[in-house]
């Protein structure tokens, strides 16, 4: 196997201001390094696992740690949606199955009319959840294979993910769909250093599309140098779901990263 590409998530698929995932490409001989580093990381701190949360309030005298980790060679690619856009896309009607589930009328059910609304709503929560992933995540994961991997063989390299928000078997289905064939979901992210590296990513971006300083700061001086393909015309990274659906003020936001 060439590479492992972890990847972790920040964010809610449905609302808040954005919805991303880090995804993080290193060789398994690289991947050795970073393990170790980060297993001392966490002795010298007292850090059980690793996430942008904590790890933020413990970088100050840990430089020499948090700098051999990212002298490691790896490489980082964003993807991310914006939860409004597909909630404009519901409430514009754009799938027909939300609509023929909402014109189910009270007389069609055999319950009554709060039985009958009490399941319409739970039917139509799990189909947007599954439109979202079915196409927005779908599109995360597809792009994020097109631009770590290409054309790679599948035998060359694993994609790792920490528990994704929808059932696992459906995660591990869009990646099979996709064309990623080996596929690991991790339910103890504290136990993989890859998925604690990917948490530290994500949740750092996130930060600093929000403004916040410590993390552009820490972006620019760890994270920056590590993104792939920053100026690509076809995937450029950060990479926005449904480009085309973006305003120009959210297509310029991303220029922090350049």
């Amino acid at each position: 196997m060439d590479y492992l590409i972890f990847s972790d998530e920040s964010g809610c698929w449905n609302e808040g201001d954005y919805y991303l995932r880090s995804w993080v490409k290193i060789s398994p001989k690289n991947y050795e390094t970073l393990r170790k580093d980060i297993i001392f990381l966490k002795h010298e701190t007292g850090i059980k696992e690793l996430k942008w949360k904590s790890f933020k309030n413990n970088i100050k005298n840990r430089e020499d740690a948090i700098t051999s980790i990212h002298n490691i060679e790896y490489n980082i690619f964003i993807s991310l949606s914006i939860p409004t856009h597909f909630q404009n896309r519901l409430k514009n009607n754009r799938y027909i199955i939300l609509r023929t589930l909402q014109g189910i009328k009270p007389e069609q059910s055999t319950g009554g009319e709060q039985f009958t609304e009490a399941i319409k709503d739970k039917i139509i929560g799990a189909a947007q959840h599954t439109i979202f992933y079915s196409f927005y995540e779908k599109q995360h994961i597809e792009n994020a294979k097109i631009a770590l991997v290409a054309d790679a063989p599948c035998e060359s390299y694993q994609f790792v993910v920490d528990t994704p928000q929808c059932l696992d078997k459906d995660w591990v289905k869009i990646a099979n769909e996709c064309g990623i064939d080996n596929v690991k979901i991790e339910k103890q992210s504290e136990k993989v250093s890859g998925i604690e590296l990917a948490d530290i990513v994500a949740g750092c971006i996130h930060e600093y599309l929000r403004g916040e300083e410590q993390a552009g700061k820490y972006y620019q001086e760890y994270i920056k140098d590590k993104m792939l393909n920053m100026h690509s015309r076809t995937l450029p990274n950060p990479n926005i779901i449904f480009f085309q659906e973006c305003s120009d003020d959210e297509k310029k936001k991303l220029d922090i990263f350049r």
